[in-house]
């Protein structure tokens, strides 16, 4: 069996989720960049290759996977044989695909719609205020998952927690997940910056703040990221 071909961005958070559990798996794994803010997934090869035109993509063998969750879920099919991130009970996989869906329809959406506008629109032309609103709201819903439990599909860690936080740890940059407004979203997102993997995603965050801030002349609130 090849290795899997990932093309990637590591400024984008989902290919970041990808990329800390290859890490954390100990997967090898050949990686293409593709320069999203450069146009590269408009290319005429890569655009054959996937006319979805987004990273993360993954070929693996005769499988061409174009969404994180998917591979994510794929990886860890094929490389955690343990069941760690991905678990064997069928009522656990439901709570970590449940987070998996808030992750990519409800957070990213809104984290992709406040980045895009900012890069589009520059920093003074957006509507800061209504993002804050829809974004803040998440942060609502994630201190309510984490009732009762370590993470957030339950007292273990899960692709969801690997999904969540490089999505979250982007909307970081902009608004802060503050200890007294959100304490156990706060001492979650504490414990995940804590693991050896966090920092592939430190690094892709640090990048797009550049590139955010250079094409949306502005900078970002200065705090830890």
């Amino acid at each position: 069996m090849s290795a899997p071909i990932l093309y990637y961005d590591d400024r984008s958070p989902p290919v970041r989720s990808c990329l800390m559990l290859i890490k954390m798996l100990n997967i090898n794994v050949e990686l293409r960049f593709v320069d999203l803010f450069k146009g590269a997934q408009f290319e005429i090869d890569f655009l054959a290759l996937n006319p979805q035109h987004s990273v993360p993509t993954l070929v693996h063998n005769e499988l061409l996977l174009t969404d994180s969750h998917v591979i994510l879920i794929h990886l860890a099919e094929h490389f955690d044989e343990a069941g760690k991130w991905w678990p064997k009970e069928y009522a656990d996989r439901m709570k970590v695909l449940n987070r998996l869906f808030f992750e990519c329809s409800f957070l990213f959406r809104r984290d992709s719609d406040l980045m895009s506008e900012i890069v589009r629109k520059q920093y003074a032309n957006v509507d800061v205020t209504y993002h804050r609103r829809k974004l803040l709201e998440a942060y609502d819903i994630m201190e309510r998952y984490l009732d009762g439990q370590k993470y957030m599909a339950g007292d273990q860690l899960t692709l969801a927690d690997v999904s969540i936080v490089t999505t979250l740890s982007t909307v970081h940059l902009m608004f802060p997940v503050e200890a007294e407004r959100w304490p156990q979203l706060q001492r979650w997102f504490a414990t995940m910056q804590q693991l050896d993997a966090y920092e592939v995603n430190q690094r892709g965050v640090e990048k797009l703040r550049d590139i955010v801030q250079q094409l949306g002349k502005f900078e970002f609130p200065k705090q830890e990221l």
